[in-house]
């Protein structure tokens, strides 16, 4: 666990769970403070002393919150009365993607234009901008309309998209519910994540044991990828090598950061690690229950 601090004490950011526009409220956590102190001052400093809180989220990647002494000074959290973490609004899935997509025609664009406008005269860029000029005039009007005339369609498709997902979620929730399900969970899922965390664990012990050996300096991915693989031994397989790779590229920008950047870094780290070996692990897992005898 990480030291509160040299006085003691660790100044964080509360603010109610969903709140992401508000002004969040300042509280001071106190060496030795129990999380039931802790969530009790949350409510007094939020102003909200009907409100029971019984759960803390970070806002940044909405891990759970379960020991005051895990917080570091300026977190920023959310508290809630039990229910998950809210995320945070975000744009329907149809109108986000067409936003990407004219973000990306647009720099695409302008790195074109450019690029040619640095081979121009002066004189000739100068008629070109001229001309981009009265073009994005005359177009801005048509651009409106065709947003105004499209967007109760795409509105309307976002919706549709969004009862599709959530009828997806719902279709999962059964099935992991059903006999079947509950054998993938039990056999295959859930092992599969314990044994993820073992392997992670060895490949982070690995890359401080070479970085204690080379005195801080950063050694080779061959060598790293080379000590893993020993250190896994028959759990090895060739399937993990863009993991720990990625896992080795990671560690030396999470080696700059300090603080809140360094949480979200180690727990973008564990995320992907857990995205790319996890499936092959379920494989392995499969595998193994469908044919007991190997």
């Amino acid at each position: 666990k990480y030291l509160v601090s040299m006085s003691g004490k660790t100044r964080v950011f509360v603010s109610l769970n969903g709140d992401y526009e508000g002004s969040p409220a300042i509280v001071v956590v106190k060496d030795g403070m129990t999380f039931e102190q802790f969530l009790a001052k949350c409510s007094d400093k939020l102003k909200l002393p009907e409100k029971k809180f019984t759960r803390c989220f970070y806002i940044s990647n909405a891990a759970e919150v379960d020991d005051p002494d895990d917080l570091m000074p300026d977190d920023k959290l959310f508290v809630s009365e039990g229910e998950d973490f809210k995320k945070k609004a975000t744009e329907g899935m149809l109108s986000s993607g067409l936003n990407a997509i004219a973000s990306g025609t647009s720099y695409v664009y302008s790195k074109t234009t450019d690029f040619a406008k640095s081979q121009m005269s002066e004189e000739t860029r100068k008629k070109f901008e001229d001309a981009e000029a009265k073009a994005a005039e005359s177009l801005a009007p048509i651009v409106d309309k065709i947003k105004e005339t499209t967007a109760p369609a795409v509105e309307w498709t976002d919706k549709k998209l969004e009862v599709a997902a959530d009828t997806v979620t719902e279709k999962k929730k059964e099935f992991m519910a059903s006999e079947t399900g509950q054998y993938l969970q039990n056999k295959v899922y859930a092992p599969a994540a314990e044994k993820s965390k073992e392997l992670f664990a060895i490949t982070c012990t690995e890359l401080e044991k070479m970085g204690e050996k080379s005195k801080g300096s950063m050694v080779s991915a061959q060598e790293y990828m080379k000590n893993v693989k020993e250190k896994m031994g028959k759990e090895w397989d060739e399937k993990y090598a863009p993991a720990v790779k990625q896992m080795y590229e990671q560690a030396k920008e999470k080696g700059k950061q300090t603080g809140e950047a360094l949480k979200e870094q180690t727990e973008k780290l564990k995320k992907n690690w857990n995205e790319q070996v996890e499936p092959v692990l379920r494989e392995k897992m499969a595998a193994l229950n469908t044919n007991p005898a190997k």
